[in-house]
């Protein structure tokens, strides 16, 4: 598709709304995406950009996990089989809701790699000073180790 032919999609509140409903109700972020009118990376990169897009982000999925885990906890104490239909009518295999579940539990608890520590995003001038710092830590080290050869 030539670039004059693309449409551009304005993200707006009617448009963030959509996606965070949607992504509450599913943890869906394609679907999401695509019910808003975005495309998936476009809704990524705005998550990377925009620290309360990512903070709203967080909590629709946290919404999503109770919502699973509440379903699938009312299905157990009813008796239900291998497998829960959801409130959307998509059929979820217990097993792996429960895996699923459990997956989310120790993410949130920072018990495998890809946990993040925190939602909070480093500012540039935090970084910038973090990299100051340790540049003048290393130029202190080349002086003395060169004092240090000089004295030799």
């Amino acid at each position: 598709m030539k670039r004059e032919q693309q449409r551009r999609v304005r993200w707006n509140k009617v448009r963030r709304a959509a996606f965070l409903d949607h992504l509450a109700g599913t943890c869906n972020v394609t679907e999401a995406a695509a019910l808003a009118g975005m495309s998936s990376p476009h809704v990524y990169h705005l998550r990377r950009t925009d620290e309360r897009f990512a903070e709203e982000w967080h909590k629709a999925l946290l919404v999503g996990y109770q919502m699973l885990e509440t379903e699938l906890l009312g299905h157990v104490l009813a008796g239900g089989g291998d497998t829960i239909e959801r409130v959307d009518g998509r059929k979820v295999d217990v097993d792996k809701a429960m895996r699923l579940l459990a997956l989310h539990r120790n993410s949130m608890n920072g018990k495998w790699k890809g946990a993040p520590a925190t939602l909070k995003r480093a500012r540039p001038e935090d970084t910038d000073a973090a990299i100051l710092k340790k540049l003048a830590m290393m130029d202190r080290a080349r002086a003395r180790a060169a004092e240090e050869k000089g004295a030799q």
